[in-house]
């Protein structure tokens, strides 16, 4: 039997991180056993899916790289068969039609709350002639006098059960051409012959449910694996309210392999933090998915990225950043950069830095000393560009004048214009020399 997987997002709003895990596993588990990942776009919420939304997730899902097998599926694209299947348990007398008004059933769940019940719905109309009649909302006929607990072996999470009993006749569709996310999602994977259900976690109450409904169309049920969420610092589910959790947002900051080996890593043990994603599939295995989540750690993440980008080649780097600069300027960049927008603090490598005057002052030194260690400094970077001897002479020059940070200080704001840079020997030596004069006689002219 062949492996074949799928990762089903809701166009409701932007692919969220935990999608993209989710995701990242389906697509390991698949090129681990030489199976196929499908992506299918769940759109039976036709008044919240929109176009904008499905366009974010197949670009986010190209961003990270994690191409799929065959054309997208569309959901809203086989309402023809949910139909044919709805009227053939109709026939069979496995759905019905519930005609409860909305009040009706907004008043039982309000009882069943205050009795502290588990909410569910045992409906007379599939005793009757009326759960015949057209109209209505179509529920699942489910034994409510059963005493079957209803078991599936979940891949990360052993034994799974439920009281079937306890489930009501839940809904399948608001009518018989329209129908609801448990059938949709069931006829779905069938028809698109799905082996293992990759899912999170949060899924794990509609898995009885959707056995249920496999059992009444006497089809094969495929092996679920209920993921790990992602979890915020308070260890809540990952929300908007954390902070932005769409995959595109990450873009401008970092690296798509860098976020996919801290999505892969966030919820299971890999021999080392950085893998490729070839060394994430030959590792992989469901069972050792961790099965509590993990918490997003925004500073794992920008480690992770930093690594990866020290790992860019010149060329690599200037052009994801559109950046102009020497390409012996670029480690200086690299080497303490963990997100990309972060290019900005080292600015002056491209353009003039703009500064007060006051900021050339080291502590309490008066500006004509300022100016005196400016002028020394100038005085050695015009004999040579050898880095190695302008630091050896800088560090005389300190020892000469007693003040080794009236000699680097000065030096480091005339060239960068800020209080914090790499250290201004490195600075100077991935400038252009003329450059670096000029600053320092526009340092000089300040005071």
């Amino acid at each position: 039997m062949k492996v074949k997987v799928r990762i089903a997002p809701s166009p409701t709003g932007n692919l969220h991180v935990g999608t993209a895990q989710a995701a990242l596993y389906n697509w390991l588990f698949a090129k681990k056993n030489k199976g196929e990942f499908y992506l299918r776009i769940e759109d039976t919420d036709k008044e919240r899916s929109t176009k904008e939304s499905e366009e974010n997730i197949i670009e986010a899902l190209t961003w990270l790289d994690l191409r799929w097998d065959g054309p997208v599926v569309h959901s809203t694209d086989n309402q023809a068969r949910y139909r044919e299947l709805l009227e053939k348990l109709l026939n069979e007398k496995k759905v019905f039609y519930c005609h409860h008004a909305q009040g009706e059933l907004e008043a039982e769940r309000k009882s069943q709350e205050m009795a502290k019940l588990p909410p569910r719905h045992v409906c007379e109309h599939k005793y009757s002639e009326r759960g015949g009649e057209s109209g209505g909302i179509v529920r699942l006929a489910v034994n409510e006098k059963s005493d079957r607990v209803i078991t599936f072996e979940d891949q990360v999470r052993g034994r799974v059960e439920f009281k079937q009993n306890l489930l009501g006749d839940f809904s399948v569709g608001r009518s018989i051409d329209d129908a609801l996310y448990h059938f949709a999602v069931v006829v779905d994977d069938i028809d698109m012959e799905i082996t293992h259900v990759l899912r999170g976690e949060d899924h794990i109450s509609n898995t009885p449910k959707h056995i249920l409904i496999y059992e009444a169309l006497g089809l094969s049920i495929p092996v679920f694996a209920h993921l790990p969420l992602i979890l915020a610092p308070d260890r809540s589910k990952m929300s908007k309210r954390h902070g932005d959790t769409a995959v595109t947002v990450f873009k401008k900051d970092y690296l798509p392999e860098a976020l996919l080996n801290f999505l892969g890593a966030m919820s299971y043990t890999f021999s080392k933090e950085l893998l490729t994603k070839e060394e994430m599939i030959e590792e992989f295995e469901l069972s050792k998915v961790h099965k509590s989540g993990a918490v997003f750690n925004v500073d794992k993440l920008n480690w992770i990225n930093s690594q990866y980008i020290r790992r860019l080649t010149s060329t690599e780097f200037k052009s994801l950043t559109g950046l102009k600069i020497p390409d012996s300027a670029v480690p200086l960049v690299t080497e303490r950069l963990e997100k990309l927008s972060d290019v900005k603090n080292f600015d002056y490598l491209w353009q003039e830095p703009e500064y007060e005057k006051e900021l050339l002052i080291w502590k309490d030194s008066r500006p004509e000393d300022v100016k005196n260690s400016l002028e020394e400094s100038r005085k050695i970077l015009e004999k040579t560009e050898d880095k190695e001897k302008v630091r050896k002479a800088l560090d005389e020059l300190g020892q000469k004048i007693g003040n080794r940070g009236l000699v680097y200080w000065p030096l480091r704001v005339a060239v960068t214009g800020k209080e914090k840079s790499p250290d201004p020997v490195e600075v100077v030596a991935a400038l252009n020399r003329e450059d670096v004069l000029k600053r320092i006689d526009v340092a000089i002219n300040k005071l």
